[in-house]
């Protein structure tokens, strides 16, 4: 069974990874011309590189990126306001298993005055108060909540790496926006997006000691 130590130790790498992976790609997208949901699949996807499979202890995490269509065939419709979903899920031996979701509209921070902005805040707030946007800059991303949304103020901003691991450690988050643990993870993550409309899909599961995935090796036949 893992200790207290060793889920905060792998928290805290998750956070910081999280944090140097979506500064490293911001910083090299910032004066492009790359469009934030091409510049959000960018950062899923190092992520994923980056942390899939890690272990700490007893502990193992796994993380899955699901990308849907924005436009053309298979498109999906936009119906909550948000661009993203993060879920996040902590299964634990002891059976008490949590699953959580988030939802994110994200900006580069000279596009925060966008009028649009507003509606799709909204529209969030509706299904979710743990709806953020987040703000991409020279110095990464700021996850403004979107209950306190105002460009002109800090307020309860945190960083994209704080986020994610306030939610493992069950600080953020909403369980009724959570996937469904019954499911395989890919199944489970395709269903809520499509469900909600939203284009990119980051999964992050915490799994201890029994629980964690296995993969044995067939018995080689007799002969």
């Amino acid at each position: 069974m893992a200790t207290s130590e060793q889920r905060e130790e792998l928290y805290r790498k998750i956070q910081q990874a999280v944090d140097h992976i979506v500064l490293t790609v911001v910083q090299k997208h910032y004066e492009a011309l790359t469009q934030e949901p091409q510049l959000t699949a960018k950062v899923a996807e190092a992520i994923e590189l980056a942390l899939d499979n890690t272990d700490v202890g007893d502990l193992n995490a796994t993380i899955l990126v699901r990308d849907f269509p924005s436009q053309g065939r298979g498109a999906l419709e936009g119906k909550v306001g948000a661009d993203v979903y993060i879920s996040t899920a902590v299964i634990d031996e002891s059976g008490e298993d949590v699953s959580k979701g988030m939802l994110a509209q994200e900006k580069w921070d000279y596009t925060m005055d966008d009028p649009k902005l507003r509606e799709q805040i909204e529209k969030m707030l509706d299904r979710t108060d743990s709806s953020y946007v987040w703000s991409y800059g020279p110095n990464g991303a700021s996850c403004l909540p979107a209950k306190l949304h105002d460009p002109a103020t800090s307020s309860g901003v945190q960083i994209t790496g704080s986020l994610i691991a306030n939610s493992l450690r069950c600080l953020e988050g909403d369980e009724e926006l959570g996937r469904d643990l019954t499911k395989p993870t890919i199944t489970s993550m395709n269903e809520i997006m499509e469900e909600l409309g939203v284009y990119t899909g980051l999964s992050f599961t915490v799994r201890e000691g029994k629980r964690r995935l296995r993969f044995y090796r067939r018995k080689r036949r007799e002969r």
